[in-house]
């Protein structure tokens, strides 16, 4: 009788190293999240006034009315040139140039300077910023009301 040999072939397992997972991004809402740390600053300037919300950093967010035009400009520091921002308040949601310019009378205006206690500016490719509805804001856009 005869017996065939098997032969078999064993492949040394070598695991291969799985990346590691990507850490879970939770978006908090926005009601929730912390508020920036800084201050609100309200200035006159040459044909207007400005409400500058500083932090560590310097100034992250300007509201600036032009007396002129009657317009309110707000700008977020460290945004794209180009890109939108998005203004979330309580009441009001919109989405604007990263330059964008408002009729002083724009009801977004309105809803910056009423919201409950804080509002948000995301997107340009800066960080989400959260800051607090500070009397300083309202100022300056009523300002340019007058």
């Amino acid at each position: 009788m005869m017996f065939g040999l098997l032969w078999i072939a064993v492949a040394q397992f070598v695991p291969v190293p799985r990346p590691a997972p990507a850490p879970l991004q939770v978006m908090v809402d926005w009601r929730s999240a912390p508020i920036a740390a800084g201050s609100w600053l309200w200035r006159a300037v040459p044909g207007g006034s400005e409400a500058l919300f500083q932090g560590s950093g310097g100034v992250q967010l300007a509201l600036r009315c032009n007396l002129a035009s009657r317009t309110v400009t707000m700008v977020r520091n460290g945004a794209v040139p180009g890109s939108a921002l998005t203004v979330r308040t309580t009441n009001l949601e919109r989405s604007l140039p990263t330059s964008g310019t408002l009729a002083a009378r724009d009801p977004l205006l309105d809803a910056i300077a009423f919201s409950r206690g804080r509002f948000a500016v995301e997107g340009g490719g800066a960080v989400r910023l959260v800051v607090p509805a500070w009397p300083e804001a309202a100022r300056s856009i009523e300002d340019c009301r007058k």
